[in-house]
């Protein structure tokens, strides 16, 4: 069996520990031994076997206790407190601390994936860029790492797994028999971002949880879909950090419908939309409005008599430039009732996102142009230049409540501005009885909720720290996974069916630093009990050779109580003051802290839990049950 020293017995002794445990327990109940007798008999046991972590066992690197002025994000947070440390722009390696937040975190998820009766695998994080070719998606303008090996085959790291795990299943998946089928990962991800400015928010690397899902039918599918979103709701709940689940865009990843997860956080790049009264909950990019058919305006000579007449009320006006650059999107809506001063409109700008939305299926549009109308001008100069006999075009987007007469005074300057330009013009509008019309209008606090109509909306920064994605069949159709009927052979004239597929993601590393961004203050990080490097930390003078006995026994005691065990770490560093140690803690961000210091004279241990809000005297005889009754709020 080998020494007890050694690591290849660690199994077989802890086995023991539990079996003799579990004698020690059966023999108390006969004999009516009493409990604190019984527990430093099981104490004794267990702490031969398994050593008492110490902080002095654990490579920490040197934390700044020092409090910084002025705000510090939360990857900057992490670093100060030990957690992580930047290797380049947008790439961190994980130390110790962070890897054990990362591993419980981890850990907790896997609980809740084997909950839906998903199955782990592994997949490369090397991919083939002919298959990205093939979905569609390998695009000159995405951010992929890509490379060439020496037999000069194309290949890029994969930012995520749509593509190879339908590829993986083509092989395998033939019959409708075979399916469902939900694979997950837990993998590290890669993605060339030009300004990796958010620390582990946003990133060149990280690490990612993708559960994918294959069904036979759309019905299949979404139950599968309302599935998962009740998992996730599940798993952010043990977390017990206040989230929001929104509405969202699908993008680039395709379908439509999707979810997000967010914590709100000023740290935030999204706004989340919700109500005071009914469960609405969007993200701002997030428009539910139909699209309406561009319908072309006569030529502007034959316009010019008609375009006098001058709108009662100011409007607001929006630009937006095609990707080409071939076309320019001026989106107009009436000014609101009491709207501020003309210098304050840019507290109600247009929505550019509902303006993408009235073109989608007409105009690829590029939000991030700065001064799209002088793009559009050097385009038209180009083209006039050339002789070119491909035409520009404008399109006019109208919100709901505004009409073509109360937009003739753009029109008429636009006229003057571009006359004799070979340029087409187009009215995008709402129909009048259209129920879903165009609402270009940004939503506002306090504004009427579209959908219950009597609460009130709220606006907030939010992080996103998951995704739930309905793909329906957008790459099983492009890459071929499909399905027969029957294990059989294929009937006469039977088609292969399409296989349904969904995509749901966690944000690993995302989650680490959107959580401290939610917990962290003044004083350090402050992590919930499920995924913190330590449950409990018991700090203590290593020259008090009672006061360390009694922090051993207080050890041993919340580690093997009848409430259940908890992850406990000894800081008993004898170069170190009590002081210090305790802002290091507190820096470090454990749940609850024992602090084994002055009041032990008089029976006592302060117990500390700073998310509760505890600082407290309690007799050492309850500071077990105390402590157990704090870590079953966090």
């Amino acid at each position: 069996m080998g020494s007890p020293s050694s690591k290849d017995s660690q199994p077989e002794l802890r086995a023991l520990a539990a079996f003799m445990r579990h004698n020690v327990l059966a023999r108390a109940s006969k004999r009516n031994i009493c409990r604190p007798r019984l527990w430093r008999q099981i104490s004794r046991t267990q702490s031969s076997v398994q050593p008492r972590q110490r902080r002095d066992d654990i490579w920490i690197p040197s934390v700044n206790i020092n409090k910084q002025d002025g705000p510090v994000d939360a990857t900057q947070s992490l670093v100060k407190a030990g957690y992580l440390r930047q290797a380049y722009a947008g790439i961190y390696h994980m130390l110790p601390l962070g890897l054990r937040v990362q591993e419980k975190l981890e850990r907790l998820i896997d609980k809740h994936m084997k909950s839906l009766k998903a199955s782990k695998v592994s997949l490369s994080s090397i991919s083939s860029q002919a298959l990205w070719r093939r979905s569609g998606r390998l695009k000159a303008e995405a951010e992929f790492f890509t490379f060439q090996d020496r037999k000069d085959a194309h290949w890029l790291l994969a930012p995520t797994h749509e593509e190879e795990i339908t590829n993986l299943l083509i092989g395998i998946v033939h019959t409708r028999q075979q399916l469902p089928v939900r694979l997950y990962q837990i993998s590290r991800k890669y993605r060339d971002e030009k300004r990796p400015r958010g620390g582990l928010l946003r990133g060149k690397e990280f690490i990612m949880k993708d559960l994918y899902t294959f069904d036979n039918t759309p019905a299949e599918a979404h139950a599968t879909y309302d599935e998962i979103r009740q998992a996730y709701r599940n798993f952010l709940d043990e977390l017990k950090i206040k989230y929001v689940e929104a509405r969202a865009e699908s993008g680039d990843m395709g379908g439509n419908l999707s979810h997000e997860y967010h914590f709100p956080n000023a740290a935030g790049e999204d706004v989340v939309i919700t109500c005071s009264k009914c469960d609405y909950a969007r993200n701002e990019e997030f428009v539910s409005q139909g699209t309406f058919e561009p319908q072309i305006l006569p030529p502007w000579s034959e316009t010019e008599s008609n375009l006098t007449t001058s709108s009662s009320r100011p409007l607001l006006e929006h630009d937006v430039i095609s990707t080409d650059g071939h076309s320019l999107v001026r989106a107009l809506a009436r000014r609101p009732p009491n709207f501020p001063a003309d210098q304050e409109l840019g507290l109600r700008p247009l929505n550019g996102y509902a303006i993408k939305a009235a073109l989608d299926g007409f105009l690829d549009l590029n939000t991030g142009v700065e001064n799209p109308r002088q793009v559009f001008e050097q385009s038209v100069a180009e083209q006039s230049e050339k002789e070119s006999p491909e035409r520009r075009e404008i399109y006019y987007v109208l919100d709901q409540d505004l009409d073509l007469d109360a937009a003739r005074t753009v029109l008429a300057k636009d006229r003057e501005w571009l006359a004799g330009q070979a340029i087409d013009a187009y009215i995008v509008s709402s129909p009048p009885d259209a129920s879903n019309g165009i609402h270009l209008l940004k939503h506002q606090p306090d504004d009427p909720c579209p959908e219950c109509k009597e609460g009130k909306l709220q606006l907030q920064k939010a992080i996103e720290i998951g995704h739930t994605f309905h793909l329906g069949t957008r790459y099983s159709s492009k890459l071929g996974l499909a399905v027969r009927s029957s294990g059989s052979r294929p009937q006469k004239g039977e088609e292969p069916t399409a296989v349904e597929m969904g995509c749901h993601g966690i944000g690993v590393s995302r989650l680490i630093a959107a959580t401290t961004a939610c917990l962290s203050d003044d004083s350090g990080l402050n992590w919930p009990r499920v995924i913190a490097p330590f449950e409990v930390a018991i700090l203590v003078k290593q020259t008090d050779s009672e006061r360390l006995s009694a922090a051993h026994k207080l050890y041993d005691d919340i580690t093997l109580s009848d409430a259940g065990t908890s992850d406990v770490l000894l800081d008993d560093r004898a170069d170190l003051s009590l002081g210090w140690k305790m802002n290091d803690a507190d820096m470090i961000g454990y749940p609850v802290i024992v602090v084994v210091g002055k009041t032990f004279d008089q029976g006592e241990v302060e117990v500390q839990c700073r998310r509760l809000k505890v600082k407290q005297h309690v007799p050492i005889d309850h500071v077990v049950e105390f402590v157990h009754q704090l870590l079953r709020q966090l």
